[in-house]
């Protein structure tokens, strides 16, 4: 099993009494507070050497995103000026701009900003001809 996350600091402070107050083992305060054995331990040997139960990563973590705020404004906006750009064309504008994102990551971003995607029609739907016949019939109201 992976690591869900930090524990916060109030089940800190909660398991640190419990472990001061020297009634319960481990296992006990694990499975009264629900944490794993293993952070009971940790919390302990950072009371037992004096070190701060505060987290020291604080939201920190992890890659950081290719689109920030204003590059994501710029897909946008290049996205609304073009409508039938391939995503080839939009990642080669974006590397003009310094974002160095892959064709499936701008897919991603683009579905994220709610862009439908189709393909164009091959053709009109009426040519002038079968317009007038479909006004004469009466599906197309002027």
């Amino acid at each position: 099993m992976g690591k869900k996350g930090d524990l916060s600091p109030c089940k800190k402070s909660e398991v640190k009494a419990l472990v001061n107050a020297k009634l319960f083992s481990n296992r006990e305060i694990s499975r009264r507070m629900k944490v794993s054995e293993a952070s009971v331990r940790r919390i302990k040997k950072k009371i037992e050497s004096g070190e701060e139960l505060s987290p020291k990563r604080k939201k920190k973590c992890g890659r950081k995103p290719i689109f920030i705020p204003r590059s994501e404004r710029s897909l946008k906006k290049n996205c609304l000026e073009n409508r039938f750009s391939t995503t080839k064309v939009i990642k080669s504008q974006l590397q003009d701009n310094n974002v160095n994102a892959s064709e499936r990551t701008v897919r991603r971003k683009l579905k994220d900003l709610n862009f439908k995607t189709c393909r164009p029609a091959r053709k009109p739907m009426f040519n002038p001809c079968n317009e007038s016949k479909a006004f004469e019939f009466g599906q197309i109201v002027a």
